[in-house]
């Protein structure tokens, strides 16, 4: 699991050696950048940079086969490319086929024989870590940066589908239309959300929900700790801690699948816990759904508390969106766990 705090005041340091060194590169990222990477603060880093210098990013799903990335990375004649060490084999299978690409950018430590066979494939591609793009864009003045400031009209991104369906297909977003819904957000349920909350993220960033979740939360200065889908829960791990537990969150946002998910993990177990703890928890439902003064504060302290404890103990606020999420689910974990506020579906 990553932890990153993610304040205002220190994204833009973290994110000036990637969007100076961009500039420095002879404007070879000014076209357009495909972020093809798991969920971490690196590609919120990158993506931040290439936004403060009105660079587009075309975003990719980690779990993109060859042809999928070979696509997203065609149609829009993406230039330069932004990966994880784990994901450079893809890369380097269809790099001969991606002839826009004339830089890729890695985070981590790849194998050396993928990264001589990324390097030799073509004499005019450039192959750097993000580390060393960091370092080298350190010497560029912040002028050169201020001068690339983009405009509200100015495309921010095209967000690509998962590809479950075809090909992957690309949404044009503008800087004015993250602008509207980071603002729509905060006017709607921004009085719920503090600086000293802390977020986990587990959704994939190429997906617009995670994305403008992400950039919402910034806004308010708040904490954001990555986990992984795989690693989420207790019993998704061995010897240690699933990710909720241990960074232990006080809001999380999900789609309807994971909420649902959850639902029946909690369900399951109290079948599992034999009749009285069963029946016990049943009463509780009843007396939480019927809002009993003083019984419902007892119920929380003795039933749902162990519940809450699978989260960290510290949860507060959920927020659901992508899709309708059925009543019945929201009920039963406003009740159990957490209050959950839906969004529109997409």
């Amino acid at each position: 699991m990553f932890c990153i705090a993610l304040w205002p005041g220190s994204v833009r340091p973290a994110t000036c050696g990637v969007l100076t060194t961009s500039i420095s590169f002879h404007r070879l990222l000014t076209p357009l950048l495909t972020p093809i990477t798991s969920l971490s603060p690196s590609w919120q880093y990158v993506s931040y940079g290439c936004a403060c210098i009105s660079t587009i990013v075309a975003t990719a799903y980690d779990t993109l086969g060859e042809s999928g990335l070979q696509h997203s990375l065609n149609e829009p004649e993406c230039v330069g490319l932004f990966t994880n060490a784990d994901l450079l084999p893809v890369v380097a299978k269809v790099i001969k086929d991606t002839p826009s690409i004339r830089i890729v950018v890695y985070d981590g430590q790849p194998p050396e024989d993928i990264l001589s066979k990324l390097v030799g494939s073509r004499e005019d591609l450039t192959v750097i870590s993000l580390d060393a793009l960091r370092e080298s864009g350190r010497s560029e003045p912040p002028e050169t940066a201020e001068s690339r400031t983009p405009s509200s009209d100015d495309v921010a991104c095209i967000m690509y589908t998962s590809g479950t369906t075809g090909p992957p297909k690309g949404v044009v977003i503008r800087h004015s239309n993250l602008i509207a819904s980071v603002g729509a957000v905060i006017s709607l349920v921004g009085h719920h959300l503090k600086p000293d909350d802390c977020y986990l993220a587990f959704l994939p960033l190429a997906h617009i929900l995670e994305y403008v979740v992400e950039l919402c939360f910034l806004f308010v200065g708040m904490c954001s700790g990555y986990g992984r889908v795989k690693t989420l829960t207790d019993q998704s791990v061995r010897n240690c801690q699933g990710d909720i537990k241990a960074f232990r969150p006080t809001v999380m946002v999900g789609v309807p699948a994971v909420w649902e998910l959850i639902r029946k993990g909690i369900v399951a177990k109290v079948n599992s816990s034999g009749t009285l703890r069963k029946s016990m928890f049943n009463g509780a439902m009843s007396i939480k759904k019927a809002n009993v003064p003083v019984l419902k504060g007892v119920v929380d302290s003795v039933v749902f508390a162990k519940i809450k404890e699978g989260t960290g103990g510290r949860l507060r606020l959920a927020l659901s969106g992508g899709a309708a999420l059925s009543r019945e689910t929201q009920e039963f974990l406003n009740h159990a766990l957490v209050t959950i506020v839906q969004g529109a579906p997409a």
